[in-house]
């Protein structure tokens, strides 16, 4: 793990103290499935536009996608960093999250 990377240990422990805001950066349909609990959706190709007014300054943003291999994770932290947030990134993503049976949740909002 790197500096700008978090363990699925460390998420779970913001996300029980109600300190982070995680994003799925995957699919609309990839949300609706399944994603960590409380997460909010943009998609990777979204960041782009750096339109970030939906998200909490005071909170740290972690970016998650399907797996480790996925590295779209760590390039969303890398852009949420430049614009001024705490970011990181969950290289472990939605398929490590699901098989630790950590909080989730699935269906629309």
């Amino acid at each position: 793990m790197d500096k700008h990377s978090i363990t699925a240990q460390e998420l779970l422990q913001l996300l029980l103290n109600g300190s982070v805001l995680p994003v799925h950066i995957m699919s609309r349909s990839a949300f609706i499935e399944y994603r960590i609990k409380t997460s909010i959706w943009k998609p990777f190709n979204k960041f782009e536009d750096h339109d970030f007014s939906y998200l909490d300054m005071n909170k740290t943003i972690v970016t998650y996608c399907k797996n480790e291999s996925c590295m779209s994770s760590v390039f969303a932290a890398d852009i949420l960093r430049e614009n001024g947030f705490k970011a990181f990134a969950y290289r472990g993503g939605i398929e490590e999250w699901r098989s630790l049976g950590y909080p989730s949740e699935s269906g629309e909002i």
